[in-house]
């Protein structure tokens, strides 16, 4: 089976108060020997690729220039994978990027919009408006995008539904064929941390739960917690994510997952260049997975998707049936709870999936299984 690759761009021109991925500061020579470095990591990649996920920190931020270098060094894998995408900000995805980009068939876009109240994106610590993401998104259509994502934040402190609402709705009313909506998580290292204490739970889950009413009548079904599309439109990388499927991780902090073997690389850029010019391996961490531990992790993953999980399924993918692994007290204890559904066949349990309730307590229910 093909593999998914991903390739971590670490820059961004600006740090945001909540983020908690890896990145640093746009830095043009390191960009430079960093794009260099990429594009003979990626020839050393033997295994089939039928997704591509250029993700960040902040890829468009990347010269036209290093952008061309980075995708050409892929051209091969691009021009047969079935899916490529790159994660654009509104303020730094420019025409010529776009022309680009889809001239080495990058055929996905993921906008961070993030919102569409300006007021609301200065609270976040984003530097684009409202208008430069509409224009974004418009732009991407004009230059021949027809799978367009975006992603929206909700839940910060004092937000009323009914802002919210209105939001969701200018959002569904773009020429979009996909919608991240995240709430906002206050991680630890973050600017926003000490905010933690302002977030309204209840407020969150009334506006998570009008996400799940609202955007299917709009034509986007939710296929994920946070995601929701129109049909056939899903994010088939995203998709190898939640099915435990295998990926190759490039660059600083990214994660690779082939032959059950997991595998971090360090999370730093500048130790990533050197550790490449020293002939060093970048792994900083590396677990391989019983076949036990990988079928509980598989289960953890996979009922995060609306379809949740066929016990047929699932044994056909591990070798194990699933009350094997996971015990079925545990199990009726969240259906009790008003959190699972419980498929029958025969008048036999048949699999599992989440509940409206249930995909509140999402982060609950998955770590049960593991």
């Amino acid at each position: 089976m093909a593999a998914g690759l991903y390739i971590h761009i670490p820059f961004c021109r600006s740090k945001c108060p909540y983020c908690d991925f890896y990145s640093i500061s746009y830095q043009s020579s390191l960009a430079k020997d960093y794009v260099n470095i990429l594009s003979k990591v990626v020839k050393k990649i033997n295994t089939k690729i039928d997704t591509v996920y250029i993700g960040g920190g902040t890829p468009s931020v990347l010269s036209v220039g290093f952008l061309k270098r980075l995708l050409k060094s892929i051209k091969n894998i691009l021009e047969s994978s079935t899916e490529n995408t790159i994660e654009v900000n509104p303020e730094s995805i420019s025409k010529d990027k776009l022309i680009l980009l889809r001239g080495y068939n990058i055929n996905r876009i993921s906008i961070g919009m993030q919102s569409l109240y300006d007021s609301k994106l200065k609270f976040l610590g984003r530097i684009h408006s409202v208008k430069e993401a509409k224009t974004a998104v418009f732009n991407a259509k004009k230059c021949g995008f027809s799978n367009i994502s975006i992603d929206l934040i909700y839940g910060i402190p004092d937000e009323k539904l009914s802002d919210w609402k209105e939001e969701l709705k200018q959002a569904a009313a773009l020429p979009v064929q996909h919608i991240s909506c995240y709430s906002l998580i206050l991680e630890p290292h973050t600017r926003f941390y000490s905010l933690r204490s302002a977030i309204d739970d209840e407020a969150v889950a009334r506006m998570y739960l009008f996400n799940m009413w609202f955007l299917p009548r709009a034509g986007f079904s939710q296929y994920e917690v946070s995601n929701f599309s129109l049909p056939g439109f899903g994010c088939k990388h995203n998709i190898k994510y939640w099915q435990n499927l295998e990926y190759i991780g490039i660059g600083p902090s990214a994660v690779s997952f082939i032959n059950r073997k997991r595998v971090k690389n360090v999370s730093d850029i500048k130790k990533y260049v050197n550790r490449y010019y020293a002939g060093k391996d970048q792994a900083m961490y590396t677990e391989q997975l019983s076949q036990s531990k990988y079928a509980k992790e598989l289960a953890a993953l996979k009922i995060r998707t609306k379809e949740g999980i066929d016990f047929g399924w699932f044994k056909t993918k591990t070798g194990f049936d699933f009350f094997d692994i996971e015990d079925r007290k545990d199990v009726y204890k969240l259906k009790k709870r008003g959190l699972l559904v419980i498929h029958k066949k025969g008048g036999a349990d048949a699999g599992i999936h989440l509940s409206r309730k249930g995909f509140l307590f999402c982060d609950e229910v998955s770590s049960c299984f593991v």
